[in-house]
């Protein structure tokens, strides 16, 4: 066996190439089938937290976000002057 890949040495890395190409498409085809049995819910249920009413007033609640935006984006490390 040793002597058949001393002769043709390229084989082994073709073979190396095949199994590496065939386990990208099992892991792939093993995710996918994955995702059709458990799809993600489009929208969140009704008692789920994020659906609750907030506690600010409707006009109160557009000035307090922008302030708290414009803050958090002068402390951001991503918006740093030279970066």
């Amino acid at each position: 066996m040793s002597e058949f890949f001393q002769d043709h040495p390229m084989l082994l890395f073709a073979l190396e190439a095949g199994v590496a190409l065939f386990l990208l498409i099992f892991i792939v085809v093993w995710t996918m089938g994955t995702a059709k049995k458990h799809p993600r819910p489009s929208r969140a249920p009704a008692d789920h937290p994020s659906r609750a009413p907030s506690a600010a007033a409707p006009g109160q609640s557009g000035q307090s976000g922008h302030a708290g935006q414009a803050a958090g984006q002068a402390h951001s490390k991503d918006n740093a002057p030279g970066a």
